[in-house]
């Protein structure tokens, strides 16, 4: 499927890994990060207005995908780019609390 990242979301997932991986990857694994933690989404994010990466979905995750498609109404890119987003979002809540003390 064809992905296109917002700005925002594209800089959060290059800043979240120190290794030069391509941003499929990236963002493949941050999907499936939030698919395995179960979270939701509180804002829908749509897509951006750049060039669309390629991003390769195997069956198990299409089906994990389609859950939120069909209770959230909404296409899988923005399923996909929700789900990141948020994920991201609560990543850095954790390590901000963490760096504060609490837990």
């Amino acid at each position: 499927m064809n992905l296109a990242l917002p700005e925002h979301l594209r800089k959060a997932l290059v800043l979240q890994s120190s290794a030069h991986v391509p941003l499929a990857y990236l963002v493949r694994q941050t999907l499936r990060n939030a698919l395995d933690a179960g979270q939701g989404w509180r804002e829908t994010v749509g897509p951006g207005d750049r060039r669309p990466i390629l991003l390769q979905l195997n069956c198990e995750e299409r089906a994990r995908l389609a859950m939120w498609t069909s209770a959230k109404k909404v296409s899988e890119e923005a399923a996909i780019l929700s789900l990141i987003a948020a994920y991201l979002e609560d990543e850095a809540q954790q390590l901000s609390d963490a760096r504060q003390g609490k837990n």
